[in-house]
Parts: C-alpha cells; sequence; structure tokens
C-alpha cells in the first residue's frame, strides 16, 4: 500500500499557512477509504497540530525536521532521534566562543521549551513576534542556561558566516543540518539536529512502522530534498525551489492550488478506476456457468489490472506460457496451489524478474439475486484477517524465495460473490444438489492493498512483535496470535530471516538476523 507522506509550509499549507476546505474535505474523504496520509515538517507539534485539526489524521507524523516521529492528536513522541552528549558539548562551546544566539530546543521537566538568550534578544526577535502568547518560550541570562534540559534541536536566524558553521556542524561530530530561506519572508534558518535525525530517515521510519510497500513524498524546500529522493516517487509543488525540482520525479501544481489533494485523489481515483475496468473485462469474457463459482473471473481481472494490453498476455516462453509479460518483467497470477508454478518458476527465474501475484480475499459478501433479477439478501460482509493460508502458499515454494528475481505481490482483495437462481426460496448454499442448480460468481470489487515482498528483507515484515531475544516455535506462534503460523516461522527459517541457535529441552531455539 502507498504512504503518502507531505511537507507542511509552501507545500501543503497555503501561503497564509492555512489549509483550504477543499484539501480537507478531499483527505479525510481518501483518509476514511484507507489512504495512508501524514506529514513531515520542521515545526513542532504545537506549530503543526493547530493548523491540521480538521483532517482526521491517525498515522505517525514526523516533526522538527525527523528528530520525532509522533501520535498526531496526542503528540506522544513514538521514535526519537537527538543529540549525544559529546555533540551538545560542541554546540555548546562554539556558540559561546562565537557569541551566537541560538533558539534551543528542549525538555525542561517534561515540558517542551525554547529557550533564548535575554540580551541578544534581537537576534530571535522575528521569531518571538510570530509567537505571541506561546508558553514554550524561555528567556534566560547566560550560556549554561540556555543549554539546560533534554536539548534536541537548535536553530539560528539570519546566521552570519555559514561556511564557519559547516565546519563544524557536520556527521563527524554527530550533527545533521540544513540552511534555508524561510517560506514566508527573507529570514535564513540555520537549523541543527542529531545526525540520525533528518526527513528521509523519518520518513523511512514511518513506512516500516506502517509496512507500507511504496513512498510518495511531496515537498518544496531544501530540508525536502533527501526526502524526495528516499522516496520511490518524490514530488515538487509548482513554487518549489529549482534545487528541489531537479531531484524531484514529477512537479505538480503550486501549493496554492490544493496541488497535494489534487494528485492524491487524481492518482488514487485512477488505481480505482483502472481495477473496475479490469473486472468488467474480465466477466465480458469469462461466462459463468451454473453450478461453478468461478475462479477465473479473479484471475483474469488481475492480469487485465497488471498487463492490460492483450499483446502482453499468455506469452510463449520456452515450453511454458507466461500470464503476462511487459516492461516489469513476467507476471503470474495464480489464486491458489502456488506449488503448481514450481517448473515455471525454475524456467522463467533462470532470465528475468518474475512478479508472483497471488490474491488474498480480505473481505467478502454474499449476495443473492432471484430469476427476475433483484436482490433479495445481502449478507453481512465476512472478514478473513487470518495469513494462515498464505503461509501455506508461500512454504509450498520456499526454494525460490531467495531468489532475487522474484517479487511477490499479496493482493488483498474485497470481493462479492453473487448468487443467482430460480424460484422463490433462497437456496441453502450448503447442500451440494442446491449450490448445483445456481449460479455462482465470485467477483473482486476493490484492491484494499498490494503488498510486496521484492527483496529477502521485505519478508521481516512477516516477524510477530514484541519476540524475545531466542524464542521457540510456541512462543512465535503466541507472538504471532495464531496457534498453527508455525509455517511462518519456516517461511522466515527458509529466508535467512530466523535461524535455529540450540534447543531448551525439546523444543529448537531460535533468533532473529541482524539486518
Amino acid at each position: 500500500m502507498t504512504l503518502y507522506v507531505t511537507d507542511l509550509d509552501g507545500t501543503f499549507l497555503k501561503n497564509n499557512a492555512t489549509v483550504s476546505d477543499f484539501s480537507i474535505g478531499t483527505l479525510n474523504s481518501l483518509i476514511e477509504n484507507g489512504v495512508l496520509f501524514t506529514y513531515a515538517t520542521a515545526r513542532s507539534f504545537s506549530s503543526a497540530a493547530p493548523l491540521l485539526k480538521k483532517l482526521n489524521l491517525e498515522l505517525p507524523a514526523v516533526i522538527f525536521n525527523g528528530v520525532f516521529v509522533i501520535n498526531p492528536k496526542t503528540g506522544e513522541r513514538l521514535i526519537e532521534n537527538v543529540f549525544t552528549k559529546k555533540s551538545l558539548k560542541i554546540a555548546k562551546k562554539f556558540m559561546r566562543e562565537n557569541s551566537v544566539a541560538p533558539l534551543v530546543y528542549s525538555y525542561i521537566n517534561g515540558e517542551e521549551k525554547v529557550s533564548f538568550l535575554e540580551e541578544k534578544i534581537d537576534c530571535v526577535r522575528c521569531y518571538l513576534d510570530s509567537r505571541k502568547g506561546d508558553k514554550r518560550m524561555r528567556a534566560v541570562k547566560n550560556y549554561d542556561e540556555l543549554f539546560e534540559g533534554e536539548i534536541f534541536y537548535l536553530t539560528v536566524l539570519n546566521a552570519d558566516n555559514v561556511g564557519l558553521f559547516d565546519e563544524i556542524f557536520t556527521a563527524e561530530n554527530g550533527f545533521s543540518h540544513n540552511f534555508q530561506v524561510d517560506t514566508y519572508d527573507d529570514t535564513t534558518w540555520y537549523e541543527i539536529y542529531d545526525k540520525n535525525a533528518g526527513k528521509a530517515a523519518a520518513v523511512r521510519q514511518v513506512k516500516a512502522l506502517l509496512n507500507a510497500d511504496k513512498l510518495v513524498c511531496f515537498g518544496d524546500n531544501k530540508n525536502d530534498i533527501e526526502m524526495l529522493k528516499a522516496a520511490d516517487l518524490g514530488v515538487a509543488v509548482g513554487n518549489s525551489f529549482e534545487e528541489l525540482k531537479k531531484v524531484a520525479d514529477i512537479i505538480i501544481e503550486e501549493n496554492e492550488k490544493d496541488a497535494v489533494a489534487k494528485f492524491i485523489e487524481r492518482r488514487e481515483n485512477a488505481t480505482t478506476d483502472r481495477f473496475k475496468k479490469a473486472v468488467d473485462l474480465a466477466r465480458n469474457r469469462i461466462k459463468t456457468t451454473v453450478g461453478t463459482q468461478n475462479e477465473k473471473i479473479i484471475h483474469a481481472a488481475l492480469k487485465n489490472y497488471f498487463a492490460p494490453f492483450s499483446d502482453e498476455q499468455e506469452v510463449k516462453i520456452g515450453s511454458f506460457f507466461a500470464d503476462a509479460v511487459n516492461e516489469n518483467g513476467i507476471f503470474e497470477i495464480q489464486t491458489k496451489q502456488l506449488y503448481k508454478l514450481r517448473e515455471k518458476l525454475a524456467v522463467f527465474l533462470e532470465s528475468t524478474r518474475v512478479n508472483l501475484v497471488h490474491p488474498f480475499i480480505c473481505e467478502s459478501k454474499t449476495l443473492f439475486i432471484n430469476g427476475e433479477g433483484e436482490i433479495v439478501k445481502r449478507e453481512k460482509p465476512r472478514k478473513n484477517s487470518s495469513w494462515l493460508k498464505i503461509f501455506e502458499e508461500l512454504y509450498s515454494i520456499r526454494n525460490f524465495l531467495r531468489n532475487d528475481n522474484l517479487k511477490i505481490i499479496i493482493v488483498k482483495l474485497k470481493a462479492e460473490k453473487i448468487v443467482s437462481f430460480d424460484g422463490g426460496e433462497i437456496p441453502d448454499l450448503r447442500n451440494k444438489n442446491v449450490r448445483k442448480k445456481c449460479k455462482i460468481e465470485k467477483i473482486p470489487t476493490e484492491i484494499v492493498e498490494e503488498i510486496r515482498f521484492e527483496k529477502a528483507e521485505d519478508f521481516r515484515r512477516l516477524l510477530p512483535e514484541k519476540l524475545p531475544e531466542n524464542f521457540t516455535k510456541k512462543e512465535f506462534c503466541k507472538a504471532a496470535g495464531e496457534a498453527n503460523s508455525s509455517l511462518r516461522l519456516e517461511v522466515l527459517r527458509e529466508i535467512g530471516i530466523v535461524k535455529a541457535v540450540g534447543k531448551r529441552k525439546n523444543a529448537f531455539v531460535y533468533t532473529i538476523e541482524k539486518g
């Protein structure tokens, strides 16, 4: 599934630092329908949250240029990338010796504070004037007071001799830094944070937390450059700095035109429309007869979705036919029994990338339609969150899972089972003879998520949370929450993510290989 991450100022926010009603309505609707959306900003939580209060944000967000990953509703810090004592000592010495008056962001007695030197207030007056009433502001008398508390961020406004700063605030000394012009005026900001922080690192951490497959990032300024480089698709708004536009994959409209919301809406609608067309085409080609529950429609729909052109489908390679072949490699769609593909895989993987697409119906509902075409009953959707069957399938092709040419795509689908029958009484599908008299179609209606395993490390997302350093199969299954998930463990062993390290009584003991 795709994770969308946007910068705020100059990108998502308008020039007056607001969010339009259009963007709010559009994104709330997309979020409600399962789209993953969040933000990454240089702002603090207390500065960003009031601007976004009408958005139904649920996913972890990035603040202070990647120093913290937070809960966007409460501000709770989920991940911290903060200074070491050694780097803080270097920073304090430099500021004192060069009479620099920074803004120092810290936690003092659990409260976030922004400290500044009272005698050099003119150096930060523009900042203070824009934040009147902000309870975080803290005037101090000397550098010792300035550097009190748990310090995590430093900002120097309108710094002189930026080259001298660059010599000190290096990765070797434990720092990352960003120097740019303010989005709203001509103030320059020299921002200093820990070398492990930065928007790029933080958005990758959010992506890992959510097990997202793709990352799309939006930005406008210099501190967004590395984030756009880290994304699968880096998007610059039209008003971006030229330096950012050069690294972007695509340039869209300006922030004043709701560019971010419009782009996400178009991209998501294009995916929905494309899948609907793929399903319609499959249904027109495949006629379901009485007494069958046809898996071929799902197979054909996914083939049309991943390779929409007829000359890409059913391509002969050696003595086998591939479901589809295009610039992304071979596509094999298999609704069940992956072991049947072993001979094909042995041949195909020798020469090219193979995308093995395996559908997983996570929600299904049944509709009963009488002879007059009327829907006479709708059953409540049945959800399936168990991955056990998928692990059985992966285990059956375990010998191929380490092959760099093999890419697994698990497609989570919603589906409808349409039962057409003659007569007035709703058929009891538990009766085999009754089923034979009905026409039954299983129609995919929506792609909920594409879970891609493109390299061995991607399978780490299958590790249960809260595993001890060493664990038995029983402990693994308990952490996974499914009593029979031992095949998940076997798949992870085959890939090399988990290894046996000994025995505890009669049980093997395993550990996780370091990535």
